[in-house]
């Protein structure tokens, strides 16, 4: 089991610094001896914090008799944090020689904790000074969210490359970088001295303090215990994600850390890790999205019609927006729009299509009322379902198997992002590739999938390319699921071209605004 020695601030009500730090590395299975730099009752942004402080002769004195419990030789990373003073930053500096003097391989982990967007430094300039001149030196890992990295390298961070360049002008053997924001997406990058790895996930609006933290440890665990960094990245970020997805759900100011805790050991729904931006090429691009056990199955097509098709694994669902192609239609076998009022035949566009569909009718499924959607077990949701409105549909269990897949798309999704992100359904597709004749067969039988193949080839798509069998471990896809993602990106091109048809020709609106509709 590992070992880490925490040093840094502790909260008795609020999730920040030692207080989210040390559970997380505690729920990855890692020992925790925490040293306070401060304790708080509050986070100061909820007024005034009840602080308690302790100087560097009492954070020493802690050490001390740490260090007389003969622990130092087995710990195995030290983490430090908030500082409120620089002697208390120096203090820090003689405790990282003794663990390295006890254990020479031990990590060093540096989170400085200085300041951030839009108010700058929240700690004095002595500490900032003490952290760069004195800790950075002994670091191993640092992990500043953008603003304090440009502090640190004294160069500009305004997007991946810049962040990169400052990363490698710093001079630590790895950097993990938070908040790089756009308009729409907050990115997290790895940078070593030769590799970078970026993931970029949307934006929340209000985030609960101590995601940083958060980060940090969780990214750091993984790392201790053997993960690759690139793999301990999409982890931390989708644990992170998750976490402030759930705060969201509930309507907290503090991170859920409890009713989030197996979302920290074992990412659901994950993210996919890549190369910086500048490293991405131009083309006019759409998707095809299936989703399968281990996440999504993607088939990408250039209109244009330059590049051959490619096919990608992703964790999550909202990864496809970021992926080098920049695909500017996105097309998923997912409903996106749900009813409050849950109605036999479910919504519109889903009878609409089930009408068209014939002998294939049954492969569309009534969509959940939104409140089903949001239960915890199978049994909850079909009583919501079912309490929704008179005669509501029944839920089945392989429906419910895909509730986390709907979720993911309806926490997010918004009547904007339908400009670009559309529902289609994939045995909508193959009947509209066949003359608007359903297919005969369901499509996991050996008839099925020849009839499927056949109407996909028809359609231009490369015959070897349709054999493709390059999925990821990670992924349990099925070679069904990959035609219909090559289905749904047909559609997506459609889209594009403004040939698709718009199941109703008048589309519903749920609750939150979003079209409820089905293209082909």
């Amino acid at each position: 089991m590992k070992t880490v020695l925490l040093i840094s601030s502790q909260a008795a009500s609020s999730r920040i610094g030692a207080s989210a730090s040390a559970f997380a590395f505690e729920r990855l299975g890692i020992e925790v001896i925490t040293l306070p730099t401060v304790i708080v009752g509050r986070h100061p942004g909820w007024g005034d914090p009840g602080l308690v402080e302790i100087d560097a002769d009492g954070l020493s004195r802690l050490f001390l008799a740490v260090q007389a419990q003969g622990v130092l030789e087995h710990i195995d990373a030290v983490v430090t944090g908030y500082f409120h003073t620089s002697r208390q930053v120096t203090a820090a500096a003689a405790m990282i020689d003794y663990v390295r003097k006890a254990k020479p391989d031990a990590k060093i982990i540096v989170d400085p904790v200085m300041g951030d967007e839009p108010e700058g430094l929240y700690v004095r300039e002595a500490v900032a000074d003490a952290i760069a001149r004195t800790l950075l030196p002994r670091a191993d890992i640092i992990t500043p969210n953008a603003w304090e990295l440009a502090w640190l390298a004294d160069h500009p961070v305004f997007d991946e490359a810049s962040a990169a360049s400052a990363a490698r002008h710093v001079g630590c053997d790895l950097t993990l970088v938070s908040s790089i924001r756009s308009d729409t997406n907050c990115t997290t990058m790895a940078v070593t001295k030769s590799d970078a790895w970026c993931v970029s996930v949307p934006c929340y609006k209000d985030v609960p303090k101590g995601t940083g933290d958060l980060l940090m440890a969780l990214f750091s665990a993984h790392l201790l215990n053997g993960l690759p960094i690139n793999v301990a990245l999409e982890n931390a970020v989708s644990s992170v994600d998750a976490v402030i997805g759930e705060a969201a759900r509930m309507g907290v100011s503090e991170l859920p850390l409890v009713a989030t805790q197996d979302r920290l050991a074992n990412p659901r729904t994950g993210v996919t890790a890549r190369p910086p931006l500048q490293s991405r090429k131009p083309g006019r691009w759409v998707a095809g999205l299936d989703g399968c056990p281990g996440g999504w199955i993607a088939v990408l097509l250039d209109v244009a019609g330059q590049h051959a098709p490619r096919l990608m694994m992703l964790r999550s669902f909202w990864d496809v927006l970021n992926v080098p192609e920049r695909p500017q239609i996105v097309a998923v076998d997912m409903p996106i729009g749900f009813a409050e009022v849950a109605r036999p035949g479910g919504r519109a566009c889903d009878a609409a299509a089930r009408e068209r569909l014939g002998a294939r009718k049954s492969s569309v499924f009534s969509a959940p009322c939104r409140r089903a959607l949001y239960t915890t077990s199978y049994e909850n949701a079909c009583n919501a379902n079912a309490q929704s409105g008179e005669n509501a549909p029944k839920i089945s269990k392989q429906v419910f198997g895909i509730f986390d897949k709907m979720r993911e798309i309806d926490a997010r999704i918004t009547p904007d992002m339908q400009s670009r992100i559309f529902e289609v359904h994939p045995e909508l597709s193959f009947a509209l590739l066949r003359d608007n004749v359903p297919c005969e067969y369901p499509k996991k039988t050996d008839a099925g999938r020849a009839e499927r193949l056949q109407a996909l080839e028809k359609a231009g798509f490369d015959k070897e390319f349709l054999q493709a069998t390059r999925f990821t471990p990670f992924s349990d896809a099925r070679p069904d699921d990959f035609l219909d993602a090559c289905a749904s990106a047909w559609s997506a091109q459609r889209i594009l071209l403004g040939a698709s048809e718009t199941l109703p020709k008048k589309p519903e609106r749920d609750a939150n605004g979003l079209e409820m509709a089905i293209r082909g």
